[in-house]
C-alpha cells in the first residue's frame, strides 16, 4: 500500500452491525457495542498509523428513527458512552472531534455531550506526530437533509439583505455545509454484505469520491481490511472528467 501518499479524507457508512450480530445468533445489539468498543478504536489508531488527516463514520440517519424503539433507545445510550468514554480515549492520543448532521434532533442530554466534546477537543494535535487528525461522527445525518438545512441558510442571508442570489455559486454552498471545515471524500466505503448504494450520503461531496462497496460487515473491519480498501482505491485511474 502506498502509505507515503494517502487519502486526506475516508469516509465509512458502517453498515451491517445488525446482520452481523443475526448471523451469529446474537442481539443486533452486540453488533452496535462492538463497533462502539473495538472496531472504531482500531480504524482511528490505523488511520493515524497510515497518515490520514480526516476519518469519518455514518453512525446514524435520518431514517433511523424509523427503526424498532427499543433499538433507537439502545443507540441513543451508545451515543452517550461514546462522549462519556470514548471521546476521552481519542482525546488523549491528541483526536479532535467533529459531528454533522441535525444536533436538535437528539434529546438535549446527548445535543450538550456533543457539544462539550466537540468544544473540548478542537485545538487538539495528535501527540505522536503533533499534526491534527480529525474523526467526525455523521449522527441523525442525511444528504437532502443537510442540502436543505443549507439553502434554508443562504436563503435566510439573502432575505436579511447580506447575500444577493447571483452570488451563490458553488463555493458558497460547500461553505454552509455541515463539512466546511474538511475536504470532501476521496474515498467512501459501505461495508456490508449486500448493499450498493450511498443512501444519500454527502449527496454534494462524494463527486469525485472513490466509491467502495467491501463484502463485509462493519464489525469485520480490521487494520489489515482497511489496508485492502485503500489497494483498491489507489489500483484506481482517477481522471476527474478529464
Amino acid at each position: 500500500m502506498k502509505k507515503n501518499n494517502p487519502p486526506k479524507h475516508v469516509a465509512i457508512i458502517c453498515d451491517g452491525n445488525r446482520s452481523w450480530a443475526r448471523k451469529r445468533g446474537l442481539k443486533v445489539f452486540v453488533g452496535h457495542e462492538k463497533a462502539v468498543n473495538e472496531v472504531f478504536e482500531t480504524l482511528i489508531d490505523h488511520s493515524i498509523e497510515i497518515g490520514l488527516e480526516y476519518l469519518t463514520f455514518w453512525i446514524f440517519s435520518t431514517e433511523n428513527w424509523k427503526r424498532d424503539k427499543v433499538e433507537v433507545d439502545f443507540l441513543m445510550n451508545l451515543f452517550r458512552k461514546i462522549f462519556d468514554e470514548r471521546l476521552d480515549e481519542w482525546s488523549k492520543k491528541g483526536v479532535r472531534i467533529k459531528m454533522i448532521g441535525d444536533i436538535n434532533g437528539f434529546e438535549e442530554d446527548i445535543q450538550e455531550r456533543i457539544r462539550k466534546g466537540v468544544e473540548k477537543t478542537k485545538n487538539n494535535v495528535l501527540k505522536s506526530t503533533g499534526k491534527q487528525f480529525t474523526v467526525t461522527l455523521a449522527m441523525n445525518y442525511g444528504g437532502r437533509d443537510e442540502l436543505k438545512r443549507t439553502f434554508q441558510k443562504i436563503a435566510q442571508k439573502v432575505a436579511d439583505g447580506k447575500l444577493k442570489p447571483e452570488e451563490i455559486d458553488e463555493k458558497l454552498i460547500a461553505e454552509n455545509l455541515d463539512t466546511s471545515y474538511m475536504p470532501d471524500p476521496e474515498v467512501i466505503i459501505r461495508t456490508g454484505e449486500d448493499n450498493t448504494r450511498l443512501s444519500g450520503f454527502m449527496s454534494w461531496q462524494h463527486q469525485y469520491a472513490e466509491i467502495i462497496f467491501p463484502k463485509f460487515n462493519f464489525p469485520d473491519f480490521t487494520a489489515k481490511k482497511l489496508d485492502e480498501v485503500l489497494d483498491e482505491f489507489y489500483s484506481r485511474n482517477r481522471r476527474f472528467g478529464g
